[in-house]
């Protein structure tokens, strides 16, 4: 890694600075020293807040299908940033391994991916997200197989977790994270791009036209004629600090901490493919993904005000439960070889920020939840084109930072998925309830609900994971009604 002498200034003969080094920033700079852009992606090595760094790396497109997903313009555009990034894993993982020299079959498991419908999950919910990927990828043209139960290989779960059918999607693959970051970082350095270690503190992006420049923790000074900020929830609070009126026209982002873990040594050989189920509970479902020396179980969602390192142990808890329950009992006897923390990067109106700052030389390239590593190698080429082009054509226009908030659905069905996905919470838990106050919970829900959103704006209301978070979280309420008074 190149590092630079503390107090450095000047432009530094760079043309961008990518602030953030996950996938989307190592991507993003892949793809402008292709162009012969002299880049330098900076962020700490450990990566302990990053998202990539924990993530499963599923290709999913079809597989994270859901109903509130494809009910509005904006997540069907955001599900056609899916599939196009799928036509694009096949070259793109073939020249980063070509470029670090490493075999393909070290970064990339081409297998496909198994959802399960099993009788853990809800009627509203995963039964909803399962029956419409079948109806989906009728419509695409894309290859599917249905199994019945028996036909579902590996899984051996609780009887009280029977998987009663499954979608095999055999396009829909997995990224062996360390190897590829690994391979990416290579790649990107000998296309001549540097690697800078280090934490960005403080950024300047007032120059309009002339250079933006990046405070590291150690003092350092950097400067280029263009700034792309990749580095999650930590984007927002860069920009926050140094435009402050620009920002409050930006939805501001909260973290969606996942604990996954990596398993080794237990009973069970490794499965086939990738087996997961719909996406569920204020999450991205249950889902086992082969690594080369472990098996990934993932992942949680919790969210927080600001990102986290270290794994809540009610977290691991219920994951490691879910996974022995639904999914093979036999996990009960592996050994755990690592505990990993991740931070999604959640815009308060769920949507990616994805564009040009206006009256700046500065780009977002955030707030992608769980879509970042999958859509990567699109996102960084069509923002590559845009800085090195001036093309912006490519860039999603609906996902540009500075917009109003994006209500993709009325107030009731928001209110009634958050409803929704609380009691599916309690359901995957083992709750316990009789009928009567099971009904009686989800009418006591729905109220609180309502009346919470009622709170925010008369019109604009945030998702469901959102909406139930700020309960009781006055930061996230107060970033809520200022982001909101901001288009009122």
């Amino acid at each position: 890694m190149e590092r630079f002498k503390s107090g450095q200034s000047g432009n530094d003969g760079f043309t961008t600075l990518v602030v953030g080094n996950g996938a989307l920033g190592l991507a993003m700079g892949f793809e402008l020293a292709k162009r012969r852009h002299r880049v330098g992606v900076i962020g700490p090595a450990r990566r302990d807040y990053c998202a990539s760094t924990a993530a499963g790396a599923m290709n999913g497109c079809v597989g994270e299908i859901t109903t509130d997903l494809l009910s509005s313009s904006y997540g069907r555009t955001k599900f056609d940033l899916d599939i196009q990034a799928t036509t694009f894993w096949d070259n793109w993982a073939e020249e980063v391994a070509a470029a670090a020299d490493v075999p393909i079959t070290t970064l990339r498991r081409k297998t496909g991916t198994t959802v399960i419908l099993n009788g853990i999950g809800t009627q509203a919910i995963d039964s909803a997200n399962f029956w419409l990927m079948e109806k989906t990828l009728k419509e695409l043209g894309k290859p599917y197989t249905m199994l019945e139960e028996h036909e579902i290989g590996w899984i051996s779960p609780q009887e009280s977790s029977r998987s009663f059918r499954a979608l095999h999607l055999p396009d829909e693959h997995s990224v062996v994270t360390p190897d590829y970051i690994s391979a990416l970082e290579i790649a990107f350095m000998r296309y001549g791009g540097r690697l800078i270690e280090g934490i960005v503190r403080k950024l300047d992006l007032s120059h309009k036209g002339v250079a933006c420049s990046a405070t590291l923790g150690d003092g350092s000074l950097l400067s280029a004629d263009n700034i792309v900020l990749a580095a999650g929830v930590s984007s927002y609070a860069l920009l926050s600090e140094a435009l402050p009126e620009l920002a409050a026209r930006v939805p501001p982002m909260i973290s969606g901490c996942g604990v996954s873990v990596l398993v080794r040594n237990s009973r069970t050989r490794q499965p086939d493919c990738v087996i997961r189920t719909p996406n569920r509970s204020f999450s991205c479902g249950l889902h086992v993904v082969p690594r080369p020396d472990a098996l990934y179980i993932g992942a949680t969602n919790w969210l927080s005000n600001t990102p986290q390192s270290l794994a809540n142990v009610n977290d691991l808890h219920f994951l490691l439960g879910c996974a022995m329950k639904q999914l093979h009992t036999n996990l009960s006897t592996g050994q755990i070889a690592a505990v990993q923390v991740g931070n999604r990067p959640i815009p308060v109106d769920g949507f990616p920020l994805i564009g040009a700052l206006p009256g700046t030389r500065a780009w977002m390239l955030t707030g992608t939840y769980r879509d970042g590593f999958h859509q990567s190698p699109l996102l960084a080429g069509c923002m590559a084109r845009a800085i090195s082009e001036g093309d912006n054509v490519e860039l999603p226009a609906m996902f540009n930072p500075i917009r109003p908030p994006i209500q993709a659905s009325t107030r009731e069905r928001i209110v009634s998925q958050t409803v929704n996905h609380t009691l599916a919470t309690g359901f995957e838990a083992d709750w316990q309830m009789p009928a009567v106050l099971s009904n009686r919970l989800r009418r006591d829900l729905t109220r609180k609900y309502t009346m919470l959103a009622a709170e925010f704006h008369e019109r604009f209301t945030p998702p469901a994971e959102i909406l139930a978070f700020s309960e009781n979280n006055p930061w996230v309420r107060s970033k809520l009604k200022a982001y909101y008074a901001s288009y009122a």
